[in-house]
């Protein structure tokens, strides 16, 4: 089953409506690539369901690592001792996604035969990122319990979302002017992987640094870093794609839109930023010329795996030894360009003349 609203609103509802009659859901899968959101939603469900006085017996967490679907079952089995329900939370991502095949799936089928006999003490609760919805256990999910999808939220709550933060810290913030912001540094946008997370941690350098009463447009230039690091890799992809205009423009723009005194911190910064997607971008093509799977390569570099898919296209345009190349002449110029060598607006167009 799964809701129409946003699970940002519903899961509320559900709990509240469950509080009053008793009728708390069974099984839960939290879904979807709002990180932020699907953490919320586990602590909701906690402070709900689990009393801290017994929170040691009656919650059990799971995570990916080693897990065993068979403790899992057990874990349902257990009664609570003082709290609404007993409340198992599962890392599932690999059960949603995985195969037996190269192990990643083990436990998924027997985990989905079991759904249907969940006590009702309990409310076993499946998060993942990602899921596979061909798969018998996600379709046991939607059948046998509540699927909540967390997609990224919509205007009218992620502009409320925001005002609340600067409210709680005193200032007052306009609304468009927020949404403006975030949307400007690629949220909601289906490649970026700039989330909750990322906004959040903007929003609290801009609340820090902000002067006045209110939030000012200049204030929100103190986490200009996500925009030049999104910069960053939009020139590296235009100029691969052999479209250097629009990497020239996108460098000419990365300085219009800074504070005249901070155009050389600005440039400075962008090259770094170029210097780690290409880091990022070696990598990637070594561990795939090694014959690794992207499961591998995603849990090796260690990185969000929105970015992997962003990176992904525009590593294939070069082969590793060109990216080796790249690297080092990025880290010529970012050298070059500390010590005085050479201008460093002059060095950036070069640079970009060589890609």
């Amino acid at each position: 089953m799964a809701d129409s609203e946003h699970p940002f609103r519903t899961i509320r509802k559900m709990m509240t409506a469950a509080r009053e009659t008793g009728g708390y859901p069974r099984l839960l899968l939290l879904c979807g690539r709002e990180e932020f959101l699907l953490s919320w939603a586990l602590g909701y469900l906690k402070d709900e369901l689990v009393s801290p006085a017994t929170e040691a017996l009656d919650y059990s967490y799971f995570s990916a690592e080693d897990l065993n679907v068979f403790d899992v079952i057990a874990a349902c089995e257990t009664l609570p001792m003082l709290s609404a329900r007993k409340l198992v939370a599962v890392e599932a991502e690999k059960l949603l996604t995985g195969t037996k095949n190269d192990g990643s799936g083990v436990g998924a089928s027997e985990l989905a035969d079991y759904l249907p006999g969940i006590p009702e003490s309990c409310c076993l609760v499946l998060v993942s990122s990602r899921v596979n919805k061909t798969r018998s256990l996600y379709k046991a999910c939607e059948k046998y319990g509540i699927v909540y999808d967390f997609v990224p939220l919509d205007g009218a709550s992620l502009g409320a979302w925001m005002q609340k933060r600067f409210q709680t810290a005193g200032l007052a913030a306009d609304r468009q002017l927020l949404l403006s912001f975030a949307y400007g540094n690629g949220y909601g946008e289906k490649d970026s992987d700039y989330d909750l997370y990322s906004l959040e941690n903007d929003l609290k350098k801009i609340i820090a640094y902000a002067d006045g009463p209110s939030v000012k447009p200049e204030d929100l230039r103190i986490a200009e870093s996500r925009r030049l690091e999104t910069d960053a890799f939009r020139l590296l992809d235009s100029a691969f794609s052999g479209e250097k205009a629009a990497a020239y423009q996108i460098l000419n723009n990365s300085v219009e839109l800074s504070q005249p005194s901070k155009a050389q911190g600005v440039l400075l910064q962008l090259n770094g930023l170029m210097i780690s997607q290409l880091e990022l971008m070696l990598e990637y093509s070594e561990r795939k010329a090694e014959g690794q799977s992207y499961q591998q390569i995603l849990q090796g570099m260690g990185i969000n795996k929105y970015r992997l898919d962003k990176l992904i296209p525009a590593a294939q345009r070069r082969s590793t030894g060109q990216l080796k190349r790249n690297l080092f002449d990025a880290l010529k110029i970012d050298r070059d360009m500390k010590s005085g060598i050479i201008d460093i607006r002059l060095a950036l167009e070069l640079f970009i003349a060589g890609l």
